[in-house]
């Protein structure tokens, strides 16, 4: 008799608890009104009358299916669209074959990007590549360069500079150059000097110059030579050219110098039009 008692009140409990999921229309963790059938406060604040950012915490399930993440009322299969703007997925690396994982999967790359399976290969993702390093400058403004040493020039005016560092990738000022990323960079440099007496056997050398000696020719340098002239005296611009092509990985630099053996300083010639630079990332 008292068994049969037993199974008597355990089919009594089961069937008033099945009645009352069925029921109830939603069903709430830690929270007392759930907005929909199935809500859970993970930070258990929401109390009577919860705000958007009490909300933004809590994990919610439609009646039709979509679930939402700091979302009340989701409108996709995932919604993570919190007012709280944290609405971020950490995608991880895997080891499954575009087959395994299927069309439409997405995994994140050691190499820093995002791939797709189309359920035959990972597809990298395409990325927007940033601006390309662009300067463009000119002088104007006289400067001495003494016989026989090798004088960076400074004091340039830039024209244009794409670089997004506080002030640019090329310091005007100083002449320098540094480069914003890993990468092969065209250089060009032209300088004249102004107009004066060209002993016999002289030379203007100009040079382009970076700070890195490895997989790198670190120095670029052009030499126009006067050799022994029939007049007996010659007067007129030394002017000189150098072009290349670095390697340089970020934080290298790019330099300007000038050298001549013409016996006494000579000023670069107070002409934008014949004293410029330009630097551009291939």
């Amino acid at each position: 008799m008292k068994n049969k008692n037993n199974i008597a009140y355990q089919f009594l409990t089961c069937i008033l608890f099945f009645s009352s999921a069925m029921i109830a229309a939603q069903v709430g963790f830690f929270t007392p009104n759930p907005a929909q059938s199935l809500q859970i406060d993970a930070a258990k604040d929401n109390g009577s009358n919860p705000d958007a950012q009490k909300l933004a915490n809590d994990i919610v399930v439609s009646n039709t299916g979509n679930m939402g993440v700091g979302v009340l009322n989701p409108v996709t299969k995932v919604d993570l669209r919190s007012p709280d703007n944290k609405g971020l997925i950490g995608l991880g690396t895997g080891t499954q074959t575009p087959a395994e994982a299927g069309a439409g999967a997405i995994r994140y790359n050691a190499g820093g990007f995002l791939e797709y399976s189309d359920g035959e290969q990972w597809i990298a993702l395409p990325l927007t590549a940033p601006t390309k390093a662009l300067v463009n400058a000119s002088k104007s403004v006289a400067q001495s360069i003494g016989s026989g040493a090798a004088t960076y020039i400074t004091g340039w005016t830039e024209t244009v500079d794409l670089g997004t560092a506080p002030n640019g990738d090329f310091n005007p000022s100083t002449g320098v150059f540094t480069a914003p990323r890993d990468g092969f960079y065209l250089v060009s440099f032209t300088i004249t000097l102004a107009n004066g007496n060209i002993p016999k056997n002289t030379f203007i050398e100009t040079a382009i110059e970076s700070d890195r000696n490895v997989e790198n020719i670190q120095v670029f340098k052009t030499v126009n030579s006067y050799p022994a002239f029939q007049a007996g005296a010659v007067s007129n611009y030394l002017s000189g050219n150098s072009n290349a092509i670095f390697n340089l990985k970020a934080g290298n630099t790019i330099k300007f110098s000038v050298r001549h053996n013409i016996g006494s300083a000579r000023n670069t010639l107070n002409d934008s039009k014949l004293n410029n630079l330009s630097i551009s990332e291939l």
